[in-house]
């Protein structure tokens, strides 16, 4: 009964016109930071910090989260637009999300994934505040063998649900692997595939491997047909936002089963 109080007293500290306030203007700083390709959650977080030096504790953290949630979908809006993913985790919008852009759709896309992210952030916030202690301690009995079932379960499901054919995606998994290796070895301290470069210590960034293999491929393929950035309007309205709300229901089960395995990751 204590724990649920505090969790009603926080609602009531957020459930203000100044907080709600500042819960939308860091939504949209956060929209912002997540288009612009390589900046990320973090990193925008970590720029806009001076915004919040003469704000409250509540009020400061409360923006922060708001600008790092909103980068979470910020990143979808160019990758259904334009195929260029804005953050790592919105690589996986380019597969359907594009695709419904060329179809005419994207306003649906846009919903769906807005919607979607809503759903997903929603369910992980109410695991992680009233399940953290199990999970914490489900989470430590995690060991190597556990781990290594983990990708080889990942780098199968690569395989077998794969659309292109099956040797291209080992071969661009091995590829994968292979850029991963380069850098220090944070376990052992060994160095790898360095060649001697001090550049190289820290790895390739794996932001950076992505926009450059997704977006400097579309962007170099539009210069080569047309010579402009080629992009997908999306005009968003109430009825195009009911109609995907509407059908979203019937995929609950995707929406439940994705949420959890986002928690689980």
């Amino acid at each position: 009964m204590e724990a649920f109080g505090l969790l009603l007293h926080g609602f009531s500290v957020l459930l203000t016109w100044k907080i709600l306030a500042l819960m939308m203007f860091g939504l949209v700083l956060g929209i912002f930071v997540g288009v612009l390709p390589g900046l990320g959650g973090p990193n925008g977080v970590a720029i806009l910090l001076p915004l919040t030096f003469s704000m409250d504790p509540t009020s400061a953290i409360v923006m922060l989260s708001c600008i790092y949630w909103g980068a979470l979908f910020g990143g979808a809006i160019t990758s259904i637009l334009f195929n260029i993913p804005g953050e790592a985790w919105s690589v996986a919008t380019t597969f359907d999300g594009y695709p419904m852009a060329q179809q005419g759709r994207a306003a649906e896309a846009l919903t769906a994934a807005f919607t979607s992210s809503f759903i997903g952030s929603l369910v992980a916030v109410m695991l992680i505040t009233f399940l953290a202690p199990m999970i914490s301690t489900f989470a430590l009995k995690f060991g190597p063998p556990e781990f290594f079932a983990v990708y080889l379960l990942t780098f199968c499901s690569f395989v077998g649900l794969g659309r292109e054919a099956k040797h291209k995606t080992v071969i661009s998994m091995s590829l994968g692997l292979l850029i991963a290796g380069i850098g220090m070895d944070t376990v052992s301290g060994n160095l790898r595939m360095t060649f001697g470069s001090p550049d190289l210590l820290r790895g390739i960034n794996f932001l950076v491997a992505v926009i450059g293999l997704f977006g400097i491929s579309e962007i170099l393929l539009t210069m080569e047909e047309r010579l402009a950035l080629r992009g997908h309007a999306a005009k968003i309205n109430l009825r195009t936002i009911w109609a995907v709300w509407t059908d979203l229901p019937r995929y609950w089960a995707t929406l439940l089963r994705s949420s959890v395995i986002g928690c689980w990751l």
